[in-house]
């Protein structure tokens, strides 16, 4: 405290200095009289520093001079002296503000004064006295305002004015800082008043939200989030208004998108009439509607124009190309070639995508693909087991056959009659024993092995007039088990096989037909339909890689437009498990050339179809369904989702995959589009 006074004392006579300097330089060539006459007015009032500046000035003039001299002495003297007055005076200011700082007002009161003595008119000094002064006189009045800021923030908190009670609590606390019955109802108001800030702050949030949802047309969103403001505040008067209002303003949007939906679709169909009576029925919902006017005016324009006659002509085309499609997919279901009709009503609904007929048609003919394949699999189940009581007969026949060819001495075919039923029944301890015991009778085997040889050379040369050339090839590799080796059963297997190849060159002109069905599918890029005939070329069984290889191409291209990634790391599914995955809706303009490409791996020993279906937060909006081949292999199943109606109709953000009866390997599911 002491520096910072002398600081303040000293700038001043600073100042001064500088601005004498000033003044007697803009004064009009002082004189020595003038420069003593001011000195000594200036000594006069005690301004010591003033007055000696003038007496240095005049000694500048007259330098030496006894009289400017002396009365610069003593006025130096002065100077020294009224410093070591303030020496004393910081010495009780600093005594003071100890003791203020401590509480000891009458002590400091004391000190300031005595400071006071020294420099009377000290506006520190002053202030500090009269601060204390108003302390000790106010200390009641103290008391009065923090009992009624007491009572007054009581007031307020128990009307639930947690701010303005914050306040007074705080400005109390601020008088009698120690007081604890205070700050615990302080703190009871700081904590109330965080509490309705974070609800009100809520509220507000809700409400900007439920603004935004209103400026992008989104009413369900907009009343959701200000219903939750209310419930917040039920009291507000405004939120119920603007949720009705939000609710009219939802309706109008119903209307008029339903109208607008109706209107797009036979505008799709080029139903121009009809199509024009919808858009006009829109802007009965929302008039001067710039979307539905401008499709009108389009519609016009259409209608009015030299092309619009070829329109209905081509409109007529596809009227009947749709009839003939329907026509020929009810002639395939009323053959129970369900496949056929599911063909044909996807073409239909290729040209009218929107036709109700055709697409309740399409529905029918996948429930009874559906429905069919869930026969097939019964009679499977059927099969099966009535295959398993087969093979136990059988084993059991033979067992019986083998036990009278041994009884018979007959041990060559009692051998392969127990060889036949290890193949059966690798553990069968019966055939094993049995086996033991012809092993012992090896003459009469090797005896019988050369009559089996015989029959089967015999039995060969038969086939083979009679142009079996498979059954030949079978008796010939029996004729060299019996005896291997042996030249002339080698050689007719050979013309046996040469035989068996030229009869399977006669079958290059079926494959030439798939091949050729295949090519033109994949230069019009239906990948699906390509890979069906180039299938179906393979299981003629050529051999050419030619297929496999076009269907890796298709693979290639697909992976090469990938849209989204679905599964970016194999994923195992058990049977029966249903297994989402999400995505983002695919951009519109590609969807009509959409497939799911899917690589995957069958863990389970038996053929099973895998069930793909799709759809939005709003549900299922469609699916299809592939058969899982029973091998060890990785399978590519590529389908053209495109073509489905609901599929580039709807914003579908979803997938999901259902393995019935088998678990599964995914290894790859990615969108893609053709080239």
């Amino acid at each position: 405290m002491k520096n910072i006074l002398k600081y303040f004392f000293i700038l001043p006579l600073l100042f001064f200095c500088l601005s004498t300097n000033y003044v007697v330089a803009q004064e009009q060539t002082p004189t020595y009289q003038s420069l003593i006459k001011s000195g000594d007015t200036e000594y006069a009032k005690n301004e010591y520093i003033k007055a000696k500046t003038y007496y240095q000035e005049a000694l500048r003039l007259k330098p030496n001079d006894p009289t400017a001299k002396s009365k610069l002495d003593k006025t130096l003297q002065k100077i020294r002296e009224e410093n070591q007055k303030e020496e004393k005076f910081f010495e009780h200011i600093d005594k003071a503000d100890e003791f203020y700082a401590n509480g000891d007002l009458n002590k400091a009161l004391t000190e300031y004064n005595n400071a006071l003595k020294l420099f009377p008119k000290d506006e520190y000094a002053l202030g500090k006295k009269d601060e204390i002064t108003t302390i000790l006189k106010n200390e009641k009045e103290k008391l009065d305002s923090f009992n009624d800021m007491v009572a007054l923030g009581d007031k307020l908190l128990k009307e639930e004015k947690y701010a303005e009670a914050v306040l007074q609590y705080e400005s109390a606390l601020k008088l009698y800082p120690n007081n604890n019955a205070v700050k615990e109802k302080y703190q009871e108001a700081k904590n109330k008043k965080e509490t309705y800030d974070t609800k009100a702050s809520e509220y507000l949030r809700l409400k900007t939200q439920g603004q935004e949802f209103t400026l992008r047309k989104k009413y369900s969103e907009a009343i959701n989030v200000y219903q939750q403001a209310l419930e917040l505040f039920p009291d507000d008067k405004e939120i119920p208004g603007i949720i009705a209002n939000l609710q009219s303003q939802q309706d109008i949007s119903e209307r008029y998108n339903s109208k607008i939906n109706e209107a797009d679709a036979l505008y799709e169909d080029r139903s121009y009439v009809e199509a024009k009576t919808a858009y006009e029925a829109a802007l009965t919902v929302i008039p001067d509607d710039s979307y539905a006017l401008g499709m009108i005016d389009r519609i016009d324009e259409i209608v009015n124009s030299s092309e619009y006659r070829k329109i209905q002509s081509d409109k007529a085309k596809m009227d009947n190309d749709f009839e003939n499609y329907i026509a020929k997919g009810v002639n395939a279901e009323a053959a129970k070639n369900y496949e056929l009709a599911l063909t044909n009503y996807n073409k239909a609904l290729e040209i009218k995508p929107n036709n109700a007929d055709a697409l309740a048609k399409k529905k029918n003919a996948e429930d009874m693909i559906l429905y069919q394949e869930q026969q097939r699999k019964e009679q499977e189940r059927l099969a099966a087991i009535e295959a398993e009581q087969q093979r136990k007969a059988n084993i059991q026949n033979l067992i019986n056959a083998g036990n009278q060819q041994l009884t018979d001495k007959r041990y060559a075919e009692a051998e392969q009659t127990f060889n036949q039923v290890l193949a059966l029944d690798p553990t069968n301890a019966t055939a094993t024993e049995k086996l033991g015991i012809i092993a012992g009778f090896y003459e009469e085997i090797q005896r019988q092995k050369q009559e089996n040889y015989q029959n089967a050379m015999s039995d060969g040369d038969y086939a083979y007039a009679s142009r079996n050339y498979a059954e030949a090839i079978r008796q010939y590799n029996i004729a060299l088990t019996n005896k291997p080796g042996d030249e002339i059963a080698s050689q007719r297997l050979t013309e046996a096989q040469q035989a068996e190849n030229m009869r399977l060159a006669s079958l290059e002109g079926e494959y030439n037909g798939f091949i050729t069905k295949g090519d033109a599918q994949f230069q019009t890029k239906n990948y699906d339909k390509a890979i069906e005939f180039y299938t179906k070329a393979m299981n003629v069984g050529t051999g050419n890689p030619y297929p496999a290889n076009k269907i890796r191409e298709i693979g290639d291209i697909l992976k090469a437009n990938r849209l989204v990634e679905l599964v970016p790391e194999s994923v195992t599914i058990s049977a029966n498990e249903t297994k989402r995955f999400n995505f983002e809706p695919v951009d519109v303009t590609t969807r009509r050339g959409n497939y799911i490409l899917i690589k995957a791996k069958n863990l389970t020993d038996k053929q099973f179809p895998l069930y793909i279906s799709y759809g939005s937060k709003n549900g299922e909006n469609g699916g299809f369904m592939v058969s899982v081949p029973k091998n060890t292999e990785t399978n590519d199943f590529i389908v053209r989702i495109g073509s489905q109606y609901k599929w580039f109709s709807e914003d579908n953000t979803w997938i999901e995959v259902m393995p019935e009866g088998g678990n599964i390997e995914i290894i790859l599911m990615e969108i893609t589009k053709g080239n």
